[in-house]
């Protein structure tokens, strides 16, 4: 029986090739290729046991409202949360704020295109804003998973959604001190930092009838408050809508683009923390 170079690869490698290969616009991201994935997936035995506690913060916390300069149950901000985690579950003290976080530790190396590889449980990823101010912070756990307190949601665990359409930066603050030690050594200063632009996956597409919709009626931030109600959407779902309605005529739309373009900005700034009012 003839066996193609695919089935030959798979039986030898222990990976397959895709059959297909869809079209995808220039800097998309990319799923990881299937061997990477597996690599990414093999972790020691301390990282395992990581990943686990965080895990368990993760789950007693679960719900807990957005409160900006909370520290507690009753409401908590970003990093807030990862301070309590951090102090809770590895007993290692980290500053409150995110400016004062983002220097500490080692740099954790970000690809775009094979995003989450090289990533370890409590490494900690910072959006920075277009002026280079950090003003969010989220705590990898593993398995392509990120915990954190996010504005208009709360205490949260998502997938590699958390970081698409972002600016970030990577941070390792817990450096075994031997081996596969659960001790860590002291966090070391960190260098100065170079935020790494995530883009939007091509799979996030606006809504046709959002699409409809805004092409003839005025979008307002209270309008997007009450979407928002509705259903908290990401910043790349509205960078897709935005990108959808630049295609259509008429002065409405073209106002609707520049009303999103304003609230992607906000979204990216430190304003949309302090601030909940407009999510």
């Amino acid at each position: 029986m003839r066996r193609s170079y695919a089935s030959v690869a798979a039986l030898i490698f222990g990976f397959s090739f895709p059959t297909h290969v869809a079209a995808q616009r220039p800097g998309a991201i990319t799923k990881l290729p299937k061997r990477t994935r597996a690599k990414a997936k093999t972790m020691s035995v301390a990282a395992k046991e990581r990943a686990r506690s965080i895990r368990r913060f993760s789950r007693t916390w679960g719900g807990v409202r957005y409160k900006w300069g909370g520290n507690t149950k009753r409401g908590i901000d970003c990093s807030g949360y990862s301070r309590e985690l951090f102090r809770r579950v590895f007993g290692v003290e980290l500053p409150r704020t995110t400016r004062t976080q983002i220097k500490l530790g080692m740099r954790v190396p970000i690809s775009p295109q094979q995003l989450g590889k090289g990533f370890e449980p409590g490494d900690l990823f910072f959006y920075v804003d277009p002026a280079g101010i950090p003003n969010h912070v989220v705590v990898y756990m593993g398995n392509g998973k990120f915990t954190h307190s996010a504005s208009g949601r709360g205490v949260v665990v998502d997938g590699f959604k958390a970081l698409w359409g972002r600016r970030i930066v990577g941070r390792r603050v817990l450096i075994p001190a031997r081996g596969d030690s659960s001790e860590y050594l002291p966090i070391p200063s960190a260098p100065s930092f170079v935020a790494t632009s995530v883009p939007c996956p091509p799979t996030i597409e606006a809504d046709p009838r959002e699409i409809r919709r805004f092409s003839k009626q005025p979008l307002t931030r209270n309008l997007i408050s009450e979407l928002n109600r509705a259903r908290v959407r990401e910043i790349c779902e509205w960078r897709a809508l935005s990108h959808e309605l630049q295609k259509q005529r008429g002065r409405i739309a073209k106002s609707n683009r520049k009303e999103i373009g304003d609230y992607v900005r906000w979204l990216e700034s430190i304003d949309s923390f302090r601030d909940e009012a407009f999510r």
